[in-house]
């Protein structure tokens, strides 16, 4: 038995060079990362409501505003796709600290902007950083927790990113209306709070055992296995769903409530994106003791009936009615990514594939992306509200089809004779699961 063992660990090491040190982690390791999370995703919401004094400024429209954050959404899907094997190769806590440090570089090129295609090149080099930082915090938060509990780390991973989306275009909303420096306090602030950031995930002791010498290392084209590609398409509905939502209110929402309330107080105008992120931050967190399926199929229900009462509003000019949908639908959508990243991260650890986690973040940002820029194109030629009305249907549609697979997912999951672990029971069994070679189907 102890020789089997050492020959499963010694295979392990080969695919995996990276072992875990089982080492009681203090609570406020943990809290760093999810700090960390929080405020690079804050960075990256931070430039939406800039926009509008940078066109004043150096006389630029609306298309190229799209391109501008479609160069950061490119820089984060490469890096997914290119350098998401990179935590494999330094270790999950170098690679944050490299994502800090590529974050804190997007904010000096911010500063020192003298045009669009500055902007565009900062917003390429802070997708980077994001792309760097969303490939390894998911398994950093699960080996961090006291419990190791992969729910409990996406419930924390799903409320940061949500909230750090939603109190980054506010704080810099608010700067645009209240700072003189409206350019400049932004950027200083959160370039702060990631130097800080750097340095608390320095003082972590290490939980990964790395190797005293690196092999040189080389960008690679994402692959995975037959086995970790199903289970990316089988959460990949529910990940567009809830992602495209969260484009279509980056793309309209200021503009709708701008419309709605007849404001041009651009912080006044955001409200609604900490309103949809605000919400998809505290349901996870009330919710956290949901199982994967449940949070997913609940999630999905929350964002078609969001969506249609948000849809509805608008269309009836009940600014209370719209802002009650857009609650609703953000809590929909962080039911749905705390569901879909639990289940990934825990295939991600028990099936040693690090880079499933690379793959879904991927077709996250290439589901909260494409929207904004096809949104963006649909708004000018047809106008706001007929825009936000069709893609608002058919992110309905999308979603009632996520939900209705992830039912049945779950029915086929609950056969007798097939017995299905939970997440962190999948992370006890890994080595019986291995050796044997039968895995519990997510």
């Amino acid at each position: 038995m102890n020789t089997d063992k050492q020959t499963a660990l010694e295979t392990r090491g080969r695919r995996h060079p990276i072992a875990h040190l089982h080492r009681p982690h203090r609570p406020w390791h943990f809290r760093t990362v999810v700090a960390v999370v929080f405020v690079v995703m804050a960075a990256s919401s931070a430039p939406s409501p800039l926009y509008g004094l940078y066109q004043e400024q150096w006389h630029f429209g609306t298309a190229t505003s799209t391109i501008v954050y479609a160069c950061y959404a490119l820089g984060a899907i490469l890096t997914l796709l290119l350098a998401g094997g990179l935590a494999e190769h330094l270790g999950t806590q170098r690679t944050i600290m490299v994502a800090l440090a590529t974050i804190v570089a997007s904010f000096l090129t911010f500063l020192l902007a003298t045009g669009a295609w500055a902007l565009c090149l900062a917003r390429l080099v802070q997708g980077v950083g994001v792309g760097l930082l969303t490939s390894s915090a998911g398994s950093a938060l699960a080996d961090l927790h006291r419990d190791r509990s992969h729910q409990a780390a996406a419930a924390a991973n799903s409320a940061a990113t949500s909230t750090g989306i939603a109190l980054g275009a506010v704080f810099s909303g608010l700067a645009v209306q209240f700072s003189p420096a409206p350019l400049v306090t932004p950027f200083v602030v959160l370039a702060v709070l990631s130097v800080g950031g750097l340095a608390l995930v320095r003082a972590i002791p290490a939980w990964q055992a790395v190797p005293e010498r690196f092999r040189p290392w080389r960008p690679r084209v994402l692959r995975l296995g037959a086995e970790p590609r199903g289970i990316l398409l089988r959460v990949a509905p529910i990940v567009t769903a809830g992602w495209a939502v969260v484009g279509l209110y980056l793309a309209l929402g200021v503009d709708l409530v701008a419309g709605l309330l007849h404001t041009t107080d651009r912080a006044l105008s955001s409200l609604v994106i900490l309103v949809v992120q605000g919400c998809g931050g505290i349901a996870p967190m009330l919710l956290r003791r949901l199982g994967d399926r449940a949070a997913s199929v609940t999630g999905c229900a929350l964002l078609v009936s969001g969506v249609g009462v948000s849809v509805i509003g608008y269309d009836t000019a009940h600014a209370m009615l719209f802002f009650a949908g857009a609650a609703v639908t953000g809590a929909g959508f962080g039911l749905c990514f705390m569901g879909s990243t639990s289940t990934v991260t825990a295939a991600a650890i028990t099936r040693d594939e690090p880079q499933l986690l690379s793959g879904f973040f991927a077709l996250a940002y290439m589901a909260v992306s494409v929207p904004v820029v096809v949104l963006g194109a649909a708004a000018s030629r047809f106008g706001v509200a007929a825009a936000f009305s069709w893609f608002g249907l058919l992110v309905a549609l999308l979603a009632m089809v996520a939900g209705a697979i992830a039912v049945r997912s779950g029915r086929l999951e609950s056969q007798p004779g097939k017995p299905c672990l939970s997440p962190t029971d999948r992370a006890v069994s890994a080595d019986l699961s291995q050796r044997t070679g039968k895995m519990c189907p997510i």
